[in-house]
């Protein structure tokens, strides 16, 4: 009985890495077929354990006009990274979070994230 647990615990929690592995991989296709821009944005909220958790990445071009994003939303290994239509063509000036998101807070910190963080590539 206790050997079975055991084999079983270990099956689950290889499990869970190999699609932590995945997910990991996706996001950073998604993230590598972005448009590279002047300086991109990368921002996730900080969430409480059973939250989702939101990761988004902004690439902006030297007017500082986005031209390409990325948001990654979801409790579980699954969450795919999927385009934000809305924020492309936006000035960073003329982005307000609360405006994008209207009824995810978790979404609009993430934004926030993004818009003051800079990577210069």
């Amino acid at each position: 009985m206790i050997n079975a647990f055991i084999t079983l615990a270990l099956i689950v929690w290889l499990l869970q890495i190999l699609f932590s592995w995945l997910q990991i991989r996706r996001f950073n296709r998604a993230f590598l077929s972005m448009k590279k821009g002047h300086y991109i944005g990368i921002g996730r909220n900080h969430g409480k354990r059973f939250t989702p958790r939101v990761l988004i990445a902004l690439s902006v071009d030297a007017d500082k006009i986005v031209i390409d994003s990325l948001l990654m939303k979801g409790i579980t290994v699954f969450a795919l990274p999927k385009p934000i239509p809305a924020l492309h063509g936006l000035a960073l000036s003329d982005i307000i979070p609360a405006q994008i998101f209207p009824d995810n807070p978790a979404c609009q910190r993430a934004l926030v994230s993004a818009l003051t963080s800079k990577y210069h590539p």
